[in-house]
């Protein structure tokens, strides 16, 4: 299990981040701003920022979240792609959610990332990292992550990784880590914690 801090806490590393980056207050890239409904409820591959993706989490609180980082160049990635489709199939009536994240260049968004997905895994929610460093991104996540593709984090329903993986998972993994996490009880809703 690894010791990172609740998508809330993750909301001040990224707030940090962002200030540290000069980022000014009530600029478009600011952990306050709300999210677009686009980005809430996404009917293809959107761009999202660090802070943005930092906010949907939360706004997934509650549900069990699989984020998933690939990339249309990633053999292994691509190969994950029908077991994480299966995953939300049989599991999103429970409370799971599987998000994939790309890592492929923005510029490709159009051109190879939508199509690519949408052939590819029409049913899960995907978006594309927009951060010029993609370590600003997995920071709130994991702030130790290597880089490696592709990589799962797995999110309780209080909003904490409760467990990561790099590299491709079987089906079979993937799965026993997600009843794992659907079988906890939801946190106290009086939010004591």
């Amino acid at each position: 299990m690894i010791s990172t801090p609740s998508i809330r806490g993750a909301l001040l590393v990224t707030a940090t981040l962002l200030v540290a980056a000069g980022a000014a207050p009530g600029s478009t890239a600011s952990a306050a701003d709300p999210l677009p409904a686009h980005l809430l409820d996404p009917k293809q591959v959107e761009p999202i920022s660090a802070s943005q993706f930092v906010q949907l989490l939360e706004h997934r609180r509650g549900q069990v979240v699989l984020v998933n980082l690939w990339a249309t160049w990633c053999i292994p990635c691509v190969q994950e792609l029908p077991d994480l489709s299966l995953l939300q199939e049989r599991y999103g009536d429970r409370g799971l959610q599987v998000i994939g994240v790309s890592f492929d260049d923005p510029s490709r968004l159009d051109t190879r990332v939508r199509p690519f997905f949408a052939e590819k895994a029409p049913t899960l929610i995907s978006y594309l990292q927009t951060e010029a460093d993609q370590y600003t991104f997995v920071t709130p996540l994991d702030p130790d992550w290597v880089g490696a593709m592709p990589t799962s984090f797995f999110i309780d329903r209080a909003g904490k990784v409760a467990k990561s993986h790099a590299g491709r998972m079987l089906y079979r993994d993937l799965e026993r880590e997600v009843l794992r996490l659907l079988e906890q009880p939801a946190p106290d809703a009086g939010g004591g914690r």
